[in-house]
C-alpha cells in the first residue's frame, strides 16, 4: 500500500515566533476564516482562497506503524481546487432541496496549536493548526465530532491581503458519516 508522500507543504524556513507580526496576521487570518464558515458565509470565504488553491483531505488507514502514516494518496475524500470549491459552495447555496444544508447544520470549528513557519518563497508562510469541527443538526442533544491536522500554505498576495493556497487535511477518524459530505475543514 502506498502511504504519505502527499504534498506536506515544506518547513525549510525558521519558525515563526508567536510575538512577530505575521503570526497575527496568519492567526487572525485563520479565525476569520473560521467565523466565514461556522456563519454560513460560503460566498465570503471564497475570498480567502488564492486563485491556485489546492484543498485536500486524503482517506484515512488503520495501518501497523511500520506500514507508514496512515493515509493513502491514491483516495481523497476531497482534492479540490478553486474551480471545484466554488461548485461545492455553489451547491450549498443554491439548491434547496440539499438534503444536508436544509435545515442548516450548526457547526463550530475550533481552531488551535498554530505554528507558523517561512518557506522559501517571498511572502509564503506554512501553518500548521489543529482542528476540533462540532456539528449538531435537528433537535439532536449530541454533536458529530471531527479532528484533523491541518497543513496550509498561507500566501499574501500583491495587494497585501493573505489567501489559502494550499490546505491538507489528515483527519483522525479512519471513516467519515455522510454528515461531512459538503462540510469545508
Amino acid at each position: 500500500m502506498t502511504t504519505t508522500t502527499m504534498e506536506i507543504p515544506a518547513k525549510t524556513g525558521a519558525r515563526v515566533k508567536a510575538s512577530a507580526p505575521i503570526y497575527g496576521d496568519i492567526l487572525d487570518f485563520l479565525i476569520d476564516e473560521a467565523a466565514l464558515l461556522d456563519d454560513d458565509r460560503h460566498a465570503e470565504w471564497l475570498d480567502c482562497l488564492a486563485d491556485d488553491v489546492v484543498y485536500r483531505m486524503p482517506v484515512r488507514k488503520t495501518l501497523r506503524r511500520h506500514d507508514g502514516k496512515g493515509f493513502d494518496e491514491r483516495g481523497y475524500h476531497w482534492n479540490d481546487n478553486r474551480q471545484t470549491l466554488a461548485m461545492r459552495v455553489q451547491r450549498s447555496l443554491d439548491i434547496p432541496s440539499a438534503w444536508d444544508r436544509d435545515p442548516a447544520p450548526r457547526i463550530k470549528r475550533l481552531v488551535t496549536n498554530l505554528t507558523v513557519h517561512e518557506t522559501g518563497v517571498s511572502n509564503e508562510y506554512t501553518a500548521t493548526t489543529y482542528l476540533l469541527l462540532m456539528r449538531n443538526r435537528f433537535e439532536a442533544s449530541s454533536y458529530d465530532m471531527l479532528t484533523a491536522k491541518r497543513e496550509d500554505i498561507i500566501r499574501r498576495d500583491a495587494d497585501g491581503a493573505l489567501k489559502l493556497a494550499r490546505r491538507l487535511i489528515l483527519v483522525d477518524q479512519s471513516a467519515l458519516g455522510t454528515v461531512y459530505i459538503n462540510v469545508f475543514m
